[in-house]
């Protein structure tokens, strides 16, 4: 856990690091673009007026699931089957973040693909990053007392309480 704890650490400060670059940079400062065929519709933002990279929003989003990942595996028990469930969940959470940001590349290039009746990157956000969350969270709820807490946790448990009575307990020598 304090591999997790320290992994944990260094990914908040790169997440803050980022927020003082943006602040430094002046990030977020961008107006609207109007849509060239239907004037009360905007079109995303001007690039040029972001203030920081793109690569930059890119490694905030690898960090910010980063994060989330490994908040999700502090106190797991070793060995126990939803570390790898949440393992696998996550590989798989961050491999669809990528797929999102390229489509969101394509479709800033101007290739647009509807699926479900959004353009990619919206079904991406709508169908994927929006509705996977729940795959983990239903896992953990039902595995919650013997993914956290289990037989040896509980036999440390009843060590600790017995040491406690003991020294409460009033001496009888004397």
């Amino acid at each position: 856990m304090t591999r997790l704890m320290a992994v944990l650490l260094a990914l908040c400060v790169v997440l803050l690091g980022l927020l003082v670059l943006a602040v430094v940079a002046g990030a977020g400062r961008a107006g609207p673009l109007p849509h060239p065929e239907h004037a009360p519709m905007q079109v995303g933002i001007d690039a040029g007026e972001l203030g920081v990279p793109a690569w930059a929003a890119y490694v905030a989003g690898i960090a910010m699931l980063g994060t989330m990942w490994v908040t999700m595996l502090i106190g797991f028990r070793d060995g126990h089957w939803i570390r790898r469930a949440v393992n696998a969940w996550s590989v798989g959470y961050v491999l669809l973040f990528v797929v999102l940001m390229w489509s969101f590349d394509a479709y800033a290039g101007g290739d647009t693909t509807v699926i479900l009746g959004f353009t990619a990157p919206t079904a991406l956000l709508v169908y994927g990053l929006t509705l996977a969350p729940w795959i983990p969270l239903l896992a953990i709820t039902w595995a919650f007392e013997s993914a956290y807490f289990g037989p040896r946790e509980q036999a440390r448990f009843d060590e600790i309480v017995a040491q406690s009575r003991e020294r409460r307990a009033p001496s009888r020598e004397g």
